[in-house]
Order: C-alpha cells, then sequence, then structure tokens
C-alpha cells in the first residue's frame, strides 16, 4: 500500500505490522507538510459490514483525549472495504526498543510513571480506558515525553473479533480479565504496575509457555518483588508497583488521582532521603480543569484592598524583627539539637523487628531504621540488610496468607484446581496430580466448569512433561543437619523431642523418596 491515497493521507512507509494491520508514516494530501501514523485494519474479520458500519461513531470517543501524555487522534474511515485510522505521529523509542538497550534506570522509569499516570487521569475523566497498557504502547519522545499509544482502542477493536490476545500482550493483563469481570480503571493501573515491573527488571512479573499457564499465574501467583532483581530500587518505590500488581483491585489505587497523589509521596520521601529527583512542579492542567477555575485569578477589589492594608503592618519594626528572631533561633535549634546516635536508633528498632504485630514493622523502619541508614550508613549496615529483609519476607508472608485465607471458591472444580496449582507450587506433584486428575474426570462436560476442566489438564499435561532434576547432596545440607540435632537430643536422653523432630521431617519430605531414606535410616541408626 505505499504510495497509496488512504483518506486525507498518502503512505509513505511501514512503520510496522501487528495482529490486527500495518501502521504507515503518511503525509497529508491537502497538506504535504503534516505528518501521522496510519493503522488500516488488514485482518479480513474488519470486513464485517456490521464492524465497519460502526467503526466511525466508535472512533468519535477517542477525540474527547487531548493531552501532551497521549498521540492525538485525527480522524478515521474505509479503504478498499477495510477500516482505518490516523493519530500523531511520534518520532522516538518505544518500551520495546528501550529494553533491547537492558534494564532502564529506577530515575527513569520514575519519570515514566509520572507521566502515564497524568496520561491516565485525562482519559479516564473522560470515561475512556485505555485496556491495552504495555511496553510497546509506551513511546518516549526525543524530548523525554512520554505518549500512550493506542489509548482507548482495544475496547473498539478486541470485543468485535474476541480473539486469544497473544502472550506477549496478556502478560500484562489484570486477573479480572481471566474471571470474566469487567474492566475498571484500577485495571489500566495493574497493567501499568506491569510496563513498570518490566522496565525495571528487564522481564514482566510472570512469565509462561502457554495462555493458560500465564492466566494461573496471574490469578493465584505472587511476582517475585522488583526489589530482590534491582538492588538499587529504593524500598519506596518497589512498595508501590507491588500495590499496583495487586490482585485485589480494591486495593489499588482507586483513581489516577490518587496514583498521582501516591507518586508525589513518594518523592517526598526519596528527596528527604537525598535523592535528587528531575520533578515538575506543576502538573499539566485539563483544559476543563482549566475553564473550571474562577474567572478572577487576577485578584478582586477587596483583595487588593487588604494587601494594601497588609503592607505597612508588615513592614513595622516592632513586627518584623521579632519575627526574624524567632526564625532564626528556629534554625539555629534544627541544626543545633543533638541528633540520635546509630546505636540508639538501632536500640529502639531492635525490639521492634521482633515483634508479631506488621506496623511495629513499619515503625520500625520509618522511625529509626531509615533514619539510621540515611543518616549513619556506615554503621550497623549488615544489621539494617537483614532487617529489612526479616521485615520483606514477613510481609510476603503475611500478604500470601492474608490473601490465601480470603479466597472464596464459587465451585467444586475451582477449589479443587486450586488446591492441586498450591501443592504444585509447594513441589507436591503427587497431591496436585490427584486434585487436577479428579477436576478433570469428575467435571468433564460440565459447561460451567469449563475453564477449570482445562486449566487441570493443562497442569496434567505440565507434570508430566516436566524434566525432574537428579537429585544433589548438597540439597540435603539442611535436612543432615536436622537429623544430627536428633541424634544429639537421643544421646542427651530426650528420645521424645528426637523424635518430634523425625515425624515433622517426615511430613516434610514424604515426598522425595531419596529424603525419606536419609530420615528412615538416621532413625534406626540413632536408636
Amino acid at each position: 500500500m505505499i504510495g497509496a491515497r488512504v483518506g486525507n493521507w498518502y503512505l509513505e512507509a511501514e512503520l510496522g505490522r501487528g495482529s490486527h494491520g500495518a501502521t504507515y508514516r503518511a503525509r497529508g494530501f491537502d497538506d504535504p507538510e503534516r505528518r501521522a501514523a496510519v493503522k488500516v485494519l488488514t485482518d479480513p474479520a474488519f470486513r464485517d459490514p456490521g464492524f465497519v458500519a460502526r467503526f466511525p461513531a466508535e472512533m468519535l470517543a477517542l477525540q474527547r483525549l487531548d493531552h501532551p501524555n497521549i498521540t492525538k487522534y485525527f480522524d478515521s474511515g474505509t479503504h478498499g472495504g477495510l477500516p482505518f485510522f490516523a493519530t500523531e505521529l511520534v518520532e522516538g523509542s518505544d518500551g520495546v526498543a528501550l529494553l533491547e538497550a537492558g534494564k532502564r534506570p529506577w530515575r527513569e522509569v520514575l519519570g515514566i510513571a509520572v507521566q502515564a499516570a497524568r496520561a491516565l487521569k485525562h482519559g479516564h475523566n473522560r470515561n475512556v480506558l485505555h485496556r491495552d497498557l504495555k511496553p510497546a504502547h509506551f513511546m518516549l519522545a526525543a524530548d523525554g515525553t512520554v505518549k500512550l499509544l493506542g489509548f482507548g482502542l482495544a475496547r473498539i477493536v478486541t470485543p468485535s473479533l474476541t480473539p486469544t490476545p497473544p502472550i506477549g500482550s496478556a502478560a500484562y493483563l489484570p486477573p479480572e480479565t481471566a474471571s470474566g469481570k469487567p474492566l475498571t480503571r484500577r485495571s489500566d493501573f495493574y497493567s501499568l504496575g506491569g510496563v513498570l515491573y518490566t522496565l525495571l527488571t528487564g522481564r514482566p512479573p510472570f512469565t509462561a509457555n502457554t495462555l493458560v499457564e500465564l492466566t494461573h499465574k496471574q490469578c493465584y501467583s505472587l511476582p517475585e518483588r522488583p526489589g530482590m532483581l534491582v538492588r538499587d530500587l529504593p524500598p519506596e518505590f518497589d512498595e508501590f508497583i507491588c500495590s499496583l500488581l495487586d490482585k485485589n483491585p480494591g486495593r489499588r489505587p482507586a483513581s489516577a488521582q490518587n496514583l498521582l497523589d501516591e507518586l508525589e509521596r513518594l518523592r517526598g520521601k526519596l528527596e528527604r532521603k537525598g535523592e535528587k529527583l528531575d520533578w515538575p512542579v506543576k502538573l499539566v492542567p485539563d483544559t476543563a480543569e482549566m475553564a473550571a477555575l474562577p474567572s478572577n485569578l487576577g485578584g478582586s477589589r477587596e483583595a487588593s484592598e487588604a494587601e494594601r492594608e497588609a503592607r505597612p503592618f508588615l513592614s513595622r519594626p516592632w513586627i518584623v524583627i521579632p519575627l526574624f528572631a524567632l526564625v532564626l533561633c528556629v534554625i539555629i535549634a534544627v541544626f543545633a539539637w543533638p541528633r540520635a546516635s546509630a546505636d540508639e536508633l538501632w536500640a529502639k528498632a531492635e525490639p521492634l523487628i521482633a515483634s508479631d504485630n506488621p506496623e511495629d514493622w513499619d515503625k520500625a523502619w520509618d522511625e529509626y531504621l531509615e533514619p539510621l541508614e540515611r543518616k549513619h550508613p556506615n554503621q550497623y549496615q549488615a544489621e539494617v540488610a537483614a532487617a529489612k529483609a526479616r521485615i520483606r519476607d514477613r510481609k510476603e508472608l503475611q500478604r500470601a496468607v492474608t490473601e490465601g485465607a480470603k479466597i472464596q471458591f464459587h465451585s467444586e472444580a475451582e477449589r479443587g484446581y486450586t488446591l492441586g496449582l498450591r501443592l504444585a507450587q509447594a513441589g507436591d506433584a503427587e497431591g496436585a496430580k490427584r486434585y487436577w486428575q479428579a477436576v478433570a474426570v469428575g467435571f468433564d462436560g460440565i459447561a460451567a466448569e469449563g475453564r477449570w476442566v482445562v486449566l487441570s489438564r493443562a497442569g496434567l499435561l505440565a507434570l508430566a512433561t516436566a524434566p525432574r532434576a537428579a537429585p544433589r547432596n548438597k540439597e540435603y545440607q539442611s535436612l543432615e543437619a536436622a537429623l544430627e540435632r536428633a541424634r544429639q537430643l537421643v544421646m542427651a536422653g530426650d528420645a521424645v523431642e528426637a523424635e518430634t523432630i523425625y515425624a515433622s521431617l517426615e511430613e516434610l519430605f514424604r515426598d522425595d523418596p531419596t529424603a525419606k531414606k536419609l530420615i528412615d535410616t538416621a532413625r534406626l541408626k540413632h536408636n
């Protein structure tokens, strides 16, 4: 189609080709200096007369989007029976190209997050969801501006075809997609979290070989925290991304404005720790927001008179001199006030770290460990690192237990599949096989349970084809240490405690024949 006229555009070169069609660089027919990106929907399914008839009306909703961080929609139409639309042409690199150069620095990703949040706020305020956020839809222009591509197009194109999404795109879909729940603004926030995670770590939150495997990971597995993969990632940014990837939409930010507020609080925390961030002071306001401002911003007559009366009052020496002295005293007090020593901070943090109350962990970090790390970087380094790891691990454990306890199964088939999945993740292949086999056979042919039957069969296939690694002696070093402790208890005459250890180890390694043999041998030898 190079050289063809499509609507009011001449196609000059092909920019790329995707699942729905091809995108071309184009120049205007009436204005050769005008440039655009024209996408022609070449899939035969788009020739459906019903879709072609409603396509122009569907595209009208995108005309309401006018924001520096969103590619502007120009026009649409049909060419040779195929729909097309033209948008702003952005010169720069998309997220995929950025990732080809390696993982992105966290400060750069933070800037991308701010601009993307502004774009989502503009779209959501006009009742337009993006629905398809992924690295390829993040374009970084030469001047540093982030442009979101494809805003709102997924609603127009995808429902018409009901396709199976490519696994690369499905990696960023929220869990509610798999359960058939309607997408909301919080669904866009999950996808944004997935993109930020990918830019930071170089890989999506979940990877899989099949769409079925990817889907059940998104629904039931926790991603590895980005802070575990990026050493210099601030804990505050790590926590922010994990909040976006929460499987429960109710625990994600409620709106894009809340998202921006969270980013602003994140900026404040980082700057208090000494980070130097390039951060625009004022957000770019929407046109509607500007129109809603009062018309008398320049000041009314009454305000001007009040200002004239205030100036003489503040110019009086008996007011200014005491105020100046007070400010000077405050400044001196701030710098002269004795700071807590590293030993004092650690002494106050230590009992809070050992507490079972999650609120104590937050207090330990916010009030003692964070100041200790910032003000005394060369002291208690190993202790602070260990405390951070302990807090993170216990939060992960609490989160997993809490989310697991809140799962409500809608059917016995779903319950059976989920229990099998948990056993598989714990390494109990035989237990997982029993549950999945029961679901696959017991609910076969029942349409309402078809999803869980398909997933259970996929799990059985994965178990059958998974390579089994040969056991290595070093894997049993901890087991041998535990058996040695049991032997020492037997020698000391505490056979009851030793038997408790043997029983616990048997339960833990019941599906590992090699480990079970070691336990049986040790028990016979010690007794």
